[in-house]
């Protein structure tokens, strides 16, 4: 879902949503987005190194890792809107220099820490940013886990690997953050082009409302994660 640029009810009706979805990240963050020459050595980035593209691996990865940071950890990244660097490289070869805090069950992928976004472990500097074209995605997977599932749409269409893991991790990492979303909770992904209004409705545990592009004006709904259904009345 992307806000049209025509002047209808409808199109006026959409941007509004979308900005008001996209100032409530704003102030959970607590700050303006920032662009990476912005970043100081106060900040704190994410870094994720993968040898493969494993969703379930991902998936639990991400929200482990968002998990275990005590609040002064998660503080810092969220003022940088965890901001997140995707490195290709095989989390088996990390050396004892470069702590790992976490690796998904498959060994696909591993978090190595948030680091101020110019002092990263000697080791990560030698990795090539990842880099490429999503796989071919299925229509709806199921990451097991407790709970009945709650639904997160994922919009893919034109989207690059790097640009597909950007929104799926802000969004994973965030709704933990947030107390949205359990490191344990069982989910099921829905691939679409584009999230439909049908499925939009509400309010959201948690979506990704961000720029599509270079054009600050326009806005894209990226994911969106359903309450749970135990918080309907």
């Amino acid at each position: 879902m992307t806000a049209p640029t025509s002047e209808t009810p409808q199109a006026t009706a959409l941007e509004h949503r979308l900005a008001a979805l996209f100032a409530q990240r704003a102030a959970w963050v607590g700050r303006e987005t920032v662009s990476p020459a912005e970043l100081t050595d106060d900040d704190r980035v994410a870094l994720v190194v993968l040898c493969r593209f494993d969703l379930p691996d991902v998936v639990a990865g991400a929200r482990a890792f968002a998990a275990g940071l005590d609040a002064r950890e998660a503080a810092r990244w969220r003022r940088t809107w965890t901001a997140t660097r995707f490195l290709f490289g095989n989390p088996a070869n990390l050396t004892g220099r470069t702590p790992v805090r976490v690796i998904g069950p498959g060994g696909s992928c591993a978090w190595l820490g948030l680091y101020p976004p110019d002092h990263t472990p000697g080791r990560a500097r030698l990795l090539k940013p990842l880099t490429g074209t999503p796989p071919t995605l299925p229509p709806t997977l199921s990451i097991p886990g407790h709970g009945t599932p709650r639904a997160l749409y994922v919009a893919t269409r034109g989207l690059s690997l790097v640009d597909y893991l950007v929104h799926l991790h802000h969004t994973l990492a965030e709704a933990v953050l947030s107390g949205r979303l359990g490191a344990d909770d069982a989910l099921r992904l829905h691939h679409r082009p584009d999230i439909e209004p049908a499925v939009a409705v509400g309010e959201p545990a948690y979506a990704r409302v961000h720029h599509p592009d270079a054009d600050t004006a326009r806005l894209r709904l990226f994911t969106w994660l359903a309450p749970d259904p135990q918080d309907a009345p």
